[in-house]
């Protein structure tokens, strides 16, 4: 079918962009397609009659500002993303973003493959995790293609001190007093009084970069063989660098270490955000706990998330 999708729309060069050429996909990673045309309406048109044709149903078809028209769908196990615009392909940010990340991989090698595909399981975008791992200041899109007027050896010494300069934080059980760690629960409970009743339960495994907290993870013991990871945060310089996800990936081997084959947790039904993050590391919804954040549990009652109200809780677990 993916082949039929080509071939269809060829007069339009169909060429792949984002993070399939340059090896960079991970879980939940969108193909995604670049097509020029001359006419919108035309491309528009083609692209309704293959999907058609291909027996793809709800698809998104939307017209852009660039101009462009956009189309988002599934096909088979893919996520397809296809971008029609009325400019040559060379011409399109999406694709001299492609080059110049090529670039940067070939002076980066393994090692700036295996950073930026770590961002990307931590949730960032290819350029937001490019644009990371570099030190990129600004809008990552932006910034990366400024890149684009640096001779090569500038790119490379710019890999090359950004690889050398990164250390990867150090992840350890918390021993001693909990409350140095209040400013990373306080990231991640906007409740005192339900901090409180939590802080000193269970395990708390930290991460220190250059002897900074810099993230935790919390894991109670509810029965002996159901655990809860009851804490997450990562300050805000640390996120979209994996970082979220190494502290989960320790918090789940701690409590299989200790019997554990399922693993319990609760977040905001509005964070959609963390609800696709924890997901991607394994979770599964199981119900929704409706009014668990409201003044009487000590919220503020005005507690919004992306511009939705934060009520209702949502639990997850995850088995072995």
């Amino acid at each position: 079918m993916l082949a039929r999708l080509f071939r269809d729309l060829e007069p339009f060069h169909p060429t792949l962009v984002g993070s399939y050429p340059l090896g960079l996909q991970v879980d939940g990673s969108t193909l995604d397609i670049a097509c020029a045309c001359d006419d919108l309406d035309t491309f528009e048109h083609r692209l309704r009659a293959t999907l058609t044709a291909l027996g793809v149903a709800g698809a998104r078809i939307e017209r852009r500002a660039l101009p462009a028209v956009v189309a988002a769908f599934n096909l088979g196990e893919l996520d397809i993303a296809i971008s029609g615009q009325a400019t040559p392909i060379h011409a399109q940010t999406e694709f001299r973003h492609l080059v110049l990340e090529g670039q940067l991989l070939l002076h980066g090698g393994a090692e700036l493959r295996a950073r930026v595909r770590e961002r990307k399981r931590g949730g960032a975008r290819t350029e937001p995790a490019f644009a990371d791992v570099l030190g990129l200041a600004g809008d990552p899109h932006a910034a990366m293609l400024e890149l684009e007027r640096w001779p090569p050896g500038r790119l490379r010494a710019l890999v090359t001190t950004a690889l050398r300069e990164q250390a990867a934080p150090v992840i350890a059980i918390h021993t001693g007093d909990r409350a140095p760690l209040l400013p990373l629960f306080r990231i991640a409970d906007d409740s005192d009084s339900e901090i409180a009743s939590y802080l000193a339960r269970g395990t708390v495994i930290t991460a220190r970069a250059d002897g900074a907290l810099v993230g935790h993870v919390q894991m109670i013991e509810d029965a002996p063989a159901t655990w809860e990871l009851k804490s997450l945060a990562v300050v805000e310089a640390y996120r979209q660098t994996g970082l979220g996800r190494r502290l989960v990936e320790a918090g789940l081997a701690h409590a299989r270490s200790h019997g554990a084959s399922r693993v319990l947790l609760a977040t905001g039904a509005a964070d959609t955000q963390l609800l696709r993050f924890y997901q991607r590391a394994g979770f599964r919804m199981l119900r929704i706990e409706r009014d668990a954040f409201t003044p009487a549990q000590g919220y503020p009652a005005e507690l919004f998330v992306d511009g939705i109200r934060l009520l209702d809780r949502a639990w997850l677990d995850v088995t072995w």
